[in-house]
């Protein structure tokens, strides 16, 4: 598969956007010591975050996923 057969699949995204960055998927772990969500992962799906999140979750992790469809720049 090519380049561009794999962009059309949504398998490949730019890293930024005219007006903003492109969609992300975070997934962050509670750190109860410091009472304090920290960044666990970054992921371009919701199903690989997903996938870290029941990792963490058989750990006994309490995560959670942050969804950013479009996130605007500092200006």
């Amino acid at each position: 598969m090519n380049q561009t057969a794999q962009c059309s699949a949504g398998k490949w995204i730019s890293v930024s956007a005219p007006g903003g960055m492109a969609r992300q998927v975070f997934v962050d772990v509670f750190d109860a010591t410091e009472h304090a969500w920290k960044r666990a992962g970054t992921f371009a799906d919701r199903a690989s975050a997903e996938k870290k999140m029941m990792k963490l979750k058989v750990q006994g992790m309490l995560s959670r996923i942050v969804s950013h469809n479009f996130c605007p720049t500092g200006r």
